[in-house]
């Protein structure tokens, strides 16, 4: 742990955390722009798709690059150069009038950002103690998920006065304060280029393997399941076979498979993917539910999807400290059997149901996921000598998860809505509202299922820790 005073401290978690907001953010609150976006530039909606989906694969495809390259060579100054790079991109962005030059500041943008995500957590578990990490990394996971969660109102709330240029222009000076925030309390630290080493087979490898996977998941939701649309996903699983071997021999490996022989790590990063693809049930579910099914205004329906990021801020400090307290682990596996109550509430709702037990269980689901304290279980599972590589894994689980999240909801939904409908259903089904019931609950049925399974893992880990602890005293 590096030594400093508690306020300096908590000022790097502030420029940490703000960048992680902001880059986060930037992967939610472009959808809502992309009309205007398309509009302007002369492009059609499945072109302007590109904006969102470059800079999610971008970012997952550096995220563990970065990650591995900063525990040889250093986390604090990649860090601020990824912060740099992020305003840098954010301002191409903004200034950018055609198509390709928006894709290309949007490639610096997400470089930028792998680098932030890449480091950030190593950071945090770098200078704060043990005991504390919890709780600093539980304000930061409370505004990742913030940015994850607010994106759409804050976009819809910078269109309703400004341009959508404007929704990459507002981060240029939030980085820039942060930057210069590390400037004054990170500690010096000089490259030390002399360490650096990556296993570029492995890299190489990986990449096929994350291009493979998007470019299939992009590519089916717009055109279909087809042996077309699956042949980067085979292509990715022919990666994965070969990325195994290299990393089996490497000397050193981009990822050392030893790290996945610790539970809490493993299961820490298992469930991470879950509880980002259940965060999408509600993302996706709701607006349609309180809107088209309940009619709702757009403005009441945005007041009451905010109970989610209202709570998650709230629980997630109060989950990091009690989980300094009583460990990451048990508090985990309590905050996710809580939120099977809201599940099962979704599973069940109809609309002659007060609007009160709708609001009450997104509040609640806030409450939970805000809770859940995966990055202290994968970042304290892991040698000092790993914490960049953790945090840029646990940064990868949280976009997989919230990628695939997407993918598994709509499906689910259309699919459940078509069965009942006896045609195939691509969008809420107007005048035949017991269809997007059915689709609802069967969809909330899943998630039901998929919250479960985290639950057992957790539950089956805290018991393997009680074991250790009682072989470790006999």
């Amino acid at each position: 742990m590096i030594t400093m005073s508690a306020s300096r401290r908590w000022l790097i978690l502030i420029a940490t955390s703000i960048v992680s907001f902001m880059a986060t953010l930037d992967a939610s609150i472009v959808n809502i722009a992309l009309p205007y976006i398309a509009r302007e530039l002369k492009v059609p909606m499945s072109t302007i798709e590109l904006v969102t989906s470059v800079y999610m694969i971008a970012i997952c495809v550096l995220l563990i690059f970065w990650g591995k390259l900063s525990d040889s060579v250093g986390r604090i100054w990649l860090f601020q150069l990824g912060t740099i790079l992020f305003a840098l991109g954010s301002l191409f962005c903004g200034l950018s009038m055609a198509l390709p030059w928006l894709l290309t500041a949007r490639l610096i943008q997400a470089t930028g950002a792998a680098m932030t995500m890449a480091t950030n957590f190593g950071i945090i578990t770098a200078i704060f103690p043990m005991n504390q990490h919890g709780r600093a990394l539980g304000v930061n996971s409370a505004l990742l998920q913030l940015g994850n969660i607010a994106g759409p109102g804050i976009g819809g709330g910078v269109l309703a006065v400004l341009s959508w240029h404007w929704i990459f222009l507002i981060n240029v000076p939030v980085a820039l304060v942060a930057f210069l925030i590390g400037v004054l309390v990170f500690p010096r630290q000089r490259p030390s280029l002399a360490g650096a080493h990556m296993d570029w087979p492995g890299y190489g490898s990986y990449s096929v393997i994350i291009l493979g996977f998007f470019i299939t998941v992009f590519w089916a939701q717009t055109a279909g399941l087809s042996w077309v649309t699956l042949l980067p996903g085979m292509l990715a699983f022919v990666a994965l076979v070969a990325f195994v071997q290299i990393e089996r021999y490497a000397s050193d490996p981009l990822i050392p498979f030893a790290i996945f022989k610790n539970p809490g790590f493993t299961i820490g990063i298992l469930t991470a993917m879950i509880v980002y693809m259940l965060g999408y049930f509600n993302s996706v579910i709701m607006p349609f539910y309180l809107e088209e099914t309940l009619g709702l205004s757009a403005l009441t329906a945005g007041f009451c999807m905010m109970a989610i990021p209202a709570a998650n801020v709230i629980s997630a400090p109060i989950g990091g400290n009690l989980g300094d307290h009583f460990g990451a682990e048990r508090v985990s596996f309590f905050a996710l059997f809580l939120w099977c109550m809201p599940m099962g509430l979704f599973a069940a709702a109809t609309p002659n149901w007060p609007l009160g037990w709708i609001v009450f269980g997104l509040a609640w689901s806030g409450l939970a996921n805000g809770a859940f304290q995966n990055n202290p279980m994968m970042m304290d599972n892991v040698a000092p000598k790993f914490q960049g590589l953790a945090g840029s894994m646990a940064a990868l689980g949280r976009n997989l998860g919230m990628t695939i999240g997407v993918a598994l909801v709509t499906s689910l939904l259309y699919l459940n809505m078509s069965t009942q409908a006896g045609r195939y259903i691509h969008d809420y089904p107007h005048g035949h509202p017991q269809w997007f019931i059915y689709g609802m609950h069967r969809s909330y049925d899943f998630a039901l299922l998929l919250l479960l399974l985290a639950v057992l893992l957790l539950g089956w880990l805290n018991l393997h820790r009680l074991h250790e602890r009682k072989q470790s005293l006999s």
